[in-house]
């Protein structure tokens, strides 16, 4: 690992800590409900059943067997290297301990039934669910970038469509009032420090490439 994969987790480590920090400290508690209310009153319900829909594919019940199916796919078919796979399979792992730590000891409370906004939640309920007292970060928000990421290093053409499955669920989450805006921004960070260890140039496209 070079010099650049270090500093630039160190970096997103930093950012990480200080965002966390900062919500934990309620600094942006204020903009979360202001965005939380304006979304519940501003989109259409058709749009939050269709997020109902997307999002729920984020969950762990899919993520957790989806990432360790991918993984040990890419490894048997030399799409990925071993080290590879086994640190992704580790971040991933890592990432969900650290949520719920997060949850158990930070102070950011969970959206309230006032930016509640599931069309779908009285009649599906997810199948792993653990509950938390607090929302920050996302564990949806994580587990879906981290998953996008090695469907991209497993199939270059794959990285696109992962990406924008994933955003919807970025969006999504805060839309039907699953998490704060800020629960999601920690997330993306944590994904960034452990990004800096992938092999980026897998993501390159160039002229002739298959």
């Amino acid at each position: 690992m070079s010099w650049r994969s270090w500093a630039k987790a160190g970096f997103f480590l930093l950012l990480f800590c200080f965002f966390s920090a900062a919500v934990n400290a309620g600094f942006f508690r204020s903009f979360d409900h202001a965005a939380g209310h304006w979304l519940k009153e501003t989109v259409p319900v058709f749009v939050a059943w269709i997020f109902g829909i997307v999002c729920r594919t984020g969950n762990a019940e899919f993520t957790i067997p989806a990432g360790i199916l991918l993984a040990v796919w890419a490894v048997r078919k030399k799409k990925l290297g071993y080290r590879t796979a086994l640190f992704w399979t580790v971040w991933f792992v890592f990432g969900m301990i650290l949520e719920h730590l997060m949850k158990i000891h930070l102070l950011q409370p969970h959206p309230g039934s006032d930016v509640a906004d599931d069309p779908l939640d009285r009649y599906l309920k997810p199948v792993l669910y653990i509950k938390t007292p607090g929302s920050y970060f996302s564990g949806h928000t994580f587990r879906v970038f981290w998953l996008a990421m090695l469907a991209g290093l497993s199939c270059r053409k794959c990285l696109g469509p992962a990406l924008l499955w994933a955003s919807a669920i970025w969006v999504g989450v805060i839309v039907l009032g699953w998490h704060w805006s800020t629960d999601t921004l920690g997330a993306l960070l944590l994904v960034g420090v452990g990004s800096a260890f992938l092999p980026v140039d897998r993501f390159r496209t160039t002229p002739g490439s298959s």
